[in-house]
């Protein structure tokens, strides 16, 4: 099974709700938004798949023909030199739909494989462990003798909004979301018309076979910033040190962003 995440960086394009910036090319490619963007890509996002415990996985980047430089040969460079040059491939498309584009190119690469593609903006992350859940889970699907079609979507609802405030992640808050589009995952053939950016994340559980991963563990990391591309709603409820302790198993990289509080805590 090939593993493959798809995520839109500052994509002028069809992509479902946008925010002002996200519909106006002059804020979208805003050298300052852009140097934003691309910390918490390198930061969060990266990060996140850098530590992954199954490292078989590719990584599909959507952005603009019109992404200016030096942000092109920035993403160039931080895409391979996290995950290196064989797991990334980045698109230059001009204004279309993302969700088109990508199916394509599955399609183009992947025509006689079994895929997983999971949906991963550009400042979310997701736990150490999610490769090796979507590949476990995404066989038992594919080996269910109930569902009579091709393919299935994963649904991983649990997880955190992640806070980051004056470029800096300061809290955390606890989510859960049915559905949610946050490490939702496609599993299938390659050669499927279908992609999770032509799909109503919302409605899945209403129009297509699905199973959703509901372990009393998070499975991903929403960030809520000043820039948001999509609606970012957030729990007023924070979690203690000794709550935040308790993830880094899933999430290693935040214990650097987190100094005072000890790994150890969680266990006491």
């Amino acid at each position: 099974m090939q593993v493959v995440f798809q995520t839109r960086f500052s994509f002028f394009g069809q992509s479902g709700w946008k925010s002002a910036h996200a519909g106006n090319p002059d804020l979208l490619f805003d050298p300052e938004r852009l140097a934003s963007r691309m910390r918490y890509f390198e930061g969060v996002t990266l990060e996140s798949l850098a530590g992954q415990t199954d490292s078989r996985f590719t990584h599909m980047v959507l952005t603009s023909t019109l992404l200016p430089e030096p942000f092109r040969s920035r993403l160039r460079e931080l895409c391979f030199d996290v995950l290196g040059e064989a797991r990334c491939r980045i698109l230059y498309r001009p204004e279309g739909s993302a969700g088109q584009i990508l199916r394509d190119m599955v399609q183009q690469l992947h025509a006689d494989d079994t895929v997983a593609q999971v949906v991963l903006d550009d400042d979310d992350a997701v736990a150490a462990d999610f490769v090796a859940a979507v590949r476990f889970y995404g066989r038992v699907a594919l080996q269910d003798p109930m569902n009579p079609k091709p393919y299935t979507f994963l649904s991983f609802p649990r997880g955190f909004t992640l806070g980051i405030e004056d470029g800096q992640i300061g809290w955390l808050s606890p989510r859960y979301v049915p559905y949610t589009n946050l490490g939702l995952a496609l599993v299938g053939p390659g050669s499927t018309r279908r992609n999770p950016y032509m799909t109503s994340h919302k409605r899945i559980g209403e129009r297509h076979p699905s199973y959703m991963v509901t372990h009393m563990r998070p499975y991903y990391l929403r960030a809520v910033h000043g820039l948001n591309d999509s609606r970012a709603l957030a729990s007023d409820e924070r979690l203690t040190d000794k709550q935040i302790a308790g993830i880094f198993p899933y999430f290693p990289w935040l214990a650097r962003h987190f100094p005072a509080i000890r790994p150890g805590i969680a266990a006491q």
